[in-house]
């Protein structure tokens, strides 16, 4: 995956937004691309250069029930959390604060620490001890009630999804990011910060944790780079940092519960379409599935 910035010559639409937001209407906009798997993306997201500074400008285009969540959710983060400082909404976009570093598509030791003490920071601003609007969450624990219908034929997953569920209505929820990809991390030689809360607000806690790790691997099938050893860096930093917290073998096996999921979020294709050709990723991901249901099960 590379991303890459693409100069925006016409300015004209961005130009209001930037005079209510910053007062300034002299500037230079750069859109953010990717030609990921040879698939040119071009995202509304664009990095604004004025004099004096930098930052960025995300346009939720049609997408108003994203900008309202992720509005809501930056809204509620204290001070100082590792997230980009808002500087403000209006008319369908959000201003925030440019922040210089790389994504984690490559993970190393000192990334995995940084990126654990982030995730502990916020979660420890929203702890577990707490009674938080289930909304969102119940709304998750529905969707994954519908996934868990295409299982019917897979007595192995079916049965340890059912163990996720059940365990769903009860795991401790958190201000998670709903989308906490190594993409979605920015290093900047001293702290991770988490961008990209459109799909913020309090869920189960282990789900974040599982997804920055679940699509990592050493090899070339697949999409990030993290080592073993790093995962584990990541989930100790986490555990060692926060202050409310379930025993180790809890956290653990939520973790390994919601690392299912995500490898069922992949499965879903190939087991309700059987046209779908079961090559190198299903087998990969049906692998690592099976693995854990039958830890989970054991």
């Amino acid at each position: 995956m590379s991303i890459f910035l693409e100069k925006t010559e016409d300015v004209g639409a961005l130009k209001p937004v930037l005079e209510k937001l910053a007062g300034n209407s002299e500037f230079e906009a750069y859109r953010f691309c990717d030609d990921f798997a040879d698939i040119h993306k071009r995202y509304d997201v664009f990095k604004i250069v004025y004099s004096g500074g930098a930052a960025i400008l995300k346009l939720y285009d049609e997408a108003p029930e994203a900008y309202e969540c992720e509005k809501k959710t930056y809204q509620s983060f204290p001070a100082g959390a590792p997230v980009p400082q808002v500087l403000g909404f209006a008319d369908g976009f959000m201003l925030s604060e440019f922040i210089p570093g790389d994504d984690l598509k490559e993970v190393t030791d000192e990334t995995a620490a940084a990126a654990g003490r982030s995730v502990a920071e916020i979660m420890n601003a929203f702890p577990m001890d707490r009674e938080y609007d289930r909304t969102e969450a119940d709304k998750l624990i529905a969707r994954r009630k519908e996934r868990a219908e295409f299982l019917q034929n897979e007595p192995l997953l079916r049965e340890a999804y059912a163990a996720y569920l059940d365990r769903l209505k009860d795991m401790p929820l958190t201000m998670e990011n709903g989308d906490f990809l190594p993409i979605n991390c920015i290093y900047n030689g001293e702290r991770v910060y988490i961008i990209d809360w459109e799909f913020g607000g309090f869920l189960p806690y282990a789900l974040d944790i599982a997804r920055f790790m679940a699509h990592s691997g050493e090899g070339k099938e697949y999409t990030y780079r993290m080592t073993d050893k790093q995962k584990q860096i990541f989930m100790d930093t986490i555990y060692e940092n926060l202050l409310v917290k379930p025993d180790r073998s809890t956290f653990g096996r939520d973790i390994q519960m919601a690392l299912m999921d995500e490898m069922v979020i992949i499965l879903k294709r190939y087991l309700t379409d059987p046209t779908v050709p079961r090559e190198a990723e299903f087998n990969l991901y049906y692998s690592r599935a099976c693995d854990i249901a039958k830890k989970l099960l054991s």
